[in-house]
């Protein structure tokens, strides 16, 4: 049996301290029908000579700049889209490292007839590395519906392989910091999916990193909110009211720290009307009066006691 070529591509950018493992892990699966497609964001720092030595030694890997988007995640990840020629596709974090041997089992169950396959993931920190999962709703193996993943029952952080024909031309929004998950949720509706309880990826997570670059790209973040709103609003409401307030209580926050006072009145209200249960949206109302360096204090704060507690 011939098995189909696997994309897995690699976004990156300054990140050769990281890379080398990263790509080491790949290599080393026991996927032989494999092409690696390092996107590179025009990194400063020693990656495309890395980059080259693998190239020389590991004729299925490509190394590819990106000179066609904008700068960013979104746009890098587009770049690799673009590049890759295998059947199925996988996006991996330069800085992660793929569970040993796992692509060949995320494979055959994409060949029983799944369009996308996706395990769970192993929080690796600084401070420990206890087997915590970062993805939250899924307690077995099992089939997952695309509901579940509209309405956030399942939450976190997971990995997954897809098929490319789902794809099509549809790329990520670079547009938005971020905002990864309204292109699965366009390309995964009314698809197969699959979910392996146990980890098939070592997530390494940085200490604050996320929410300072997250707070101050606030102006972006809002984006993500409002495009997840106005793609899939409608059904949210209809299948799942008080996911949506969470939402509109999430493009409220970042509205106060983007300084866009108006909406983010209009956002809290609108979550509290949508959920009136959902009590985290009435505290909305005492945020929005203060002052934003006391908000951005008390979020990084809230981001390191959680980093601490890993």
């Amino acid at each position: 049996m011939k098995y189909p070529k696997v994309s897995i591509i690699v976004p990156t950018y300054n990140r050769s301290v990281y890379l080398q493992e990263c790509l080491d892990s790949i290599i080393n699966q026991n996927y032989t029908n494999l092409e690696i497609v390092i996107t590179d964001d025009n990194s400063t720092d020693d990656t495309e000579e890395l980059c080259k030595k693998y190239i020389k030694k590991y004729p299925y890997i490509k190394y590819v700049k990106n000179e066609k988007y904008p700068q960013g995640p979104n746009g890098n990840k587009n770049n690799g889209l673009d590049n890759c020629t295998g059947e199925i596709i996988g996006i991996f974090d330069d800085d992660d490292t793929m569970v040993e041997n796992i692509l060949q089992i995320m494979v055959d169950k994409i060949l029983e007839g799944y369009d996308d396959v996706m395990g769970n993931c192993i929080i690796v920190s600084k401070n420990s590395n206890n087997g915590k999962f970062s993805g939250q709703g899924m307690e077995t193996d099992g089939e997952v519906h695309w509901r579940d993943i509209l309405c956030g029952k399942i939450k976190g952080e997971y990995w997954s392989i897809f098929k490319k024909e789902i794809l099509g031309n549809n790329r990520f929004d670079t547009d938005l910091y971020g905002g990864e998950s309204i292109l699965w949720q366009k390309i995964l509706k009314d698809k197969k999916i699959y979910y392996f309880h146990k980890a098939v990826r070592n997530y390494k997570i940085n200490d604050d990193g996320v929410m300072n670059n997250t707070i101050n790209r606030s102006n972006k973040v809002i984006k993500n909110y409002e495009k997840d709103i106005e793609y899939n609003g409608d059904e949210m409401k209809k299948y799942c009211p008080c996911h949506l307030a969470t939402i509109y209580k999430g493009a409220s926050y970042f509205a106060k720290l983007s300084n866009q006072y108006n909406k983010a009145f209009k956002y809290t209200f609108k979550s509290i009307i949508l959920c009136p249960k959902y009590i985290s949206a009435y505290s909305m109302l005492f945020i929005n009066l203060l002052p934003n360096n006391i908000i951005k204090y008390l979020a990084k704060l809230k981001s390191h006691i959680k980093y601490k507690a890993l």
